[in-house]
């Protein structure tokens, strides 16, 4: 497991200047806004609100950066979470704002005041967490009493998993069935109250039981 875990992480560290190009860049426009109608329907199903405490744990180099501040205004405060130490320096180059604080560190071991989190966003990186039970349970004690936790991929969990199996430091990275994925969340007293599978779209909403 250990090494199966540096693996991923040397994979991640190795792509992290490139990773907005890589998925992002628009190759006509150049600009990085080759999933913006995915964006838009991402942000309108989460619904971010004014001075939201916002936690985007495996951030990577920060894609959801500019649009969560939009979205929780000059009150609000973001804190971008990665394990990968080379993606959150990309981050903080691209992302000089003062509402955003970066932390280094794997989400099981993430240490956040409880009921410190408006909201907990963890977009393509869900597959990665290699304790999803205890992730998840403390992502739900960091949230406020009515405070909403996301997970979002822009890929239906069937093709997210079949891209991962070509690749050998993820292969074994995949995103539970969706009766699994229930399970998970009410282990961890989380109540769904949106959860979409389908071609280029993943979606689940919960909030704090």
């Amino acid at each position: 497991m250990m090494q199966r875990d540096l693996a991923r992480k040397a994979f991640f560290n190795e792509r992290a200047e490139q990773w907005m190009d890589m998925w992002y860049k628009d190759d006509e426009t150049g600009a990085y806004t080759r999933h913006d109608k995915a964006f838009m329907r991402l942000f309108s199903l989460m619904d971010l609100r004014e001075g939201d405490t916002v936690l985007d744990v495996g951030c990577g180099s920060g894609v959801l950066v500019p649009y969560i501040l939009k979205a929780i205004g000059p009150g609000g405060t973001l804190t971008e979470v990665d394990y990968a130490e080379k993606m959150i320096e990309e981050n903080r180059r691209r992302h000089a704002d003062p509402r955003v604080q970066f932390v280094v560190a794997r989400a099981d071991e993430l240490e956040v005041e409880e009921g410190s989190v408006s909201a907990v966003i963890c977009f393509s990186c869900f597959p990665h967490f290699q304790n999803k039970a205890e992730t998840l349970a403390g992502l739900q004690r960091a949230l406020t009493p009515d405070g909403r936790l996301f997970i979002a991929h822009f890929d239906s969990s069937e093709d997210l998993n079949a891209h991962h199996r070509k690749h050998e430091c993820v292969m074994h990275d995949h995103l539970p069935d969706a009766a699994d994925m229930r399970r998970l969340m009410e282990e961890a007293r989380l109540t769904v109250e949106d959860f979409i599978d389908e071609k280029g779209f993943y979606f689940i909403a919960a909030r704090k039981a």
